[in-house]
């Protein structure tokens, strides 16, 4: 099979929408880990050396020019015009088999143009970071740039501590964030943000392709708006929280993007903050909905150059209606209903309310859900207090599946709906504190572990794995991450 055929599409946008900049190589660089499903899904052919230049920088392919992007954006509600590519570069993109366009982008690639005071560089803590939690969301079917390959280099960078410095390759359907178009709308160039624009439209909505002007821009902002919303939704169903939502970190082609101290939930906390840096909890989980809208908000600002209050409103008004449907149905089938009715949404939220009031586990709890009314009923409710509140509960929730079109239909629903397998940070953390201690078998164990996390290996049947499927300990729960990671 031939080697893919690189080209960096960005090269035909405006000079000035970035940098042509050369990375700073790795020091003694080591491919650690490749993603070869990846690999296999893009026709990737590439070899343990070639892969290994590319991703410490020291040579690419042909086609492959790596550039920073310029862009602007509001970090923690505060607009910031001095953003852009500070420790990444852009390479340029494949085609899949579907003629789907792919960005390939080498993250910890040194100083651009636009690294202000910082280095450029990454560290393997948060390159392992990165890598791993990609391919978590992706097996739980939730859309998020993935990693192609990651290198390990002994040389020192200095964070909180000193680190070793890692690189990687991010793959994803663009970097175009909210931020690109803030910052054409502060330059005030109608025809910048429509080159910008049409872009976006040819690399990833080409279905608008053939849309006349007065209607294609509208079209891409519902586009962008309905997507963001599906993704809330998913984040919210899965107990996902990304920590880190500032617009410049939200990209237009709705995937999850740009990873810090993200986590996944241990206890059912609602107002759960994963951010130490997020002294207000702006962007705690249950916050994460409605930020999403006002990211949206922002970027409906910037469109209104070239789209006027009315058009900005419909899509508004789409996302809203987006993140609800999407919301409910997949709560409901997480809880094991058919057919999800308006009156619905007032048990999802009364099943949430208790579990955060109760402290239960928020994977746990919907995995011994499956048991209701089965022969392992007691499963599930010893896991739950004995209290009125709870007793209530279970008649509300019997009434309400027995209105599915069949018995036990609840149980397939949950299951389906159900990951066994979680990236929870303290998982997350042994992966990393192995990999600092040059010891990769646990992320390459996990990796492939990941790739399919509502299907258990047999290994997590015998007893040094099947921790893994319970609720953590309480020293393990609820880790709280800096911008850092």
């Amino acid at each position: 099979m031939p080697s893919p055929t690189f080209k960096n599409r960005y090269l035909r946008l405006p000079e000035h929408f970035y940098r042509l900049t050369t990375p700073e190589p790795l020091i003694d660089g080591q491919l650690i880990h490749r993603n070869q499903t990846l690999m296999n899904e893009y026709a990737i052919t590439f070899s343990d050396a070639t892969l290994l230049k590319m991703t410490t920088g020291i040579d690419f392919p042909e086609g492959i020019t790596p550039l920073a992007q310029k862009y602007t954006g509001h970090q923690f509600g505060y607009y910031n015009p001095e953003l852009g590519d500070g420790r990444g570069l852009l390479l340029g993109q494949i085609k899949d088999s579907q003629h789907q366009i792919w960005d390939l982008h080498l993250k910890g690639s040194g100083q651009t143009p636009f690294s202000r005071r910082g280095d450029g560089r990454a560290v393997l803590r948060s390159a392992v970071r990165e890598y791993i939690i990609g391919e978590a969301l992706h097996g739980l079917g939730i859309p998020s740039s993935r990693c192609l390959s990651l290198c390990h280099s002994p040389e020192p960078v200095r964070r909180e501590q000193i680190e070793d410095r890692a690189s990687y390759i991010r793959v994803a359907k663009t970097h175009i964030r909210f931020g690109h178009f803030e910052w054409l709308a502060q330059l005030g160039n109608p025809e910048d943000f429509k080159h910008l624009a049409n872009y976006v439209i040819e690399t990833i909505y080409p279905e608008l392709n053939h849309l006349p002007t007065e209607t294609r821009y509208s079209e891409l902002l519902n586009k962008i708006f309905s997507r963001t919303a599906a993704l809330m939704a998913s984040w919210q169903a899965s107990g996902f929280c990304h920590g880190v939502m500032n617009t410049d970190n939200m990209s237009v082609a709705g995937e999850t993007f740009d990873f810090g101290p993200y986590a996944f939930l241990d206890d059912c906390k609602i107002h759960y903050i994963c951010n130490h840096s997020d002294t207000e909890g702006r962007y705690a989980y249950s916050q994460q909905p409605n930020i999403g809208l006002w990211n949206c908000q922002v970027l409906g600002q910037a469109f209104s150059m070239i789209l006027n209050p009315d058009e900005i409103d419909a899509a508004l008004t789409l996302y809203v209606e987006t993140y609800n449907q999407d919301y409910l149905q997949k709560m409901s089938a997480k809880l094991g209903w058919q057919n999800p009715q308006v009156e619905d949404k007032q048990l999802i939220a009364d099943t949430l309310i208790l579990m955060d009031q109760s402290e239960l586990d928020f994977h746990y709890f919907f995995q011994l859900l499956a048991h209701f009314g089965t022969e392992q009923h007691e499963q599930f409710t010893n896991y739950l207090p004995k209290s009125k509140a709870w007793s209530s509960w279970m008649e509300l929730y019997q009434k309400r599946i027995a209105l599915n079109d069949e018995d036990s239909v609840h149980i397939k629903l949950i299951q389906n709906n159900t990951p066994r397998l979680i990236l929870r940070n303290y998982i997350a953390q042994e992966i990393i504190h192995a990999a600092e201690q040059q010891s990769y078998t646990p992320l390459k164990q996990w990796m492939e572990w990941l790739q399919t996390p509502y299907e258990l290996p047999d290994i997590f049947s015998t007893p040094d794995y099947q921790h893994y499927l319970l609720p953590p300990k309480q020293q393990s729960k609820n880790i709280v991450l800096s911008c850092s990671s």
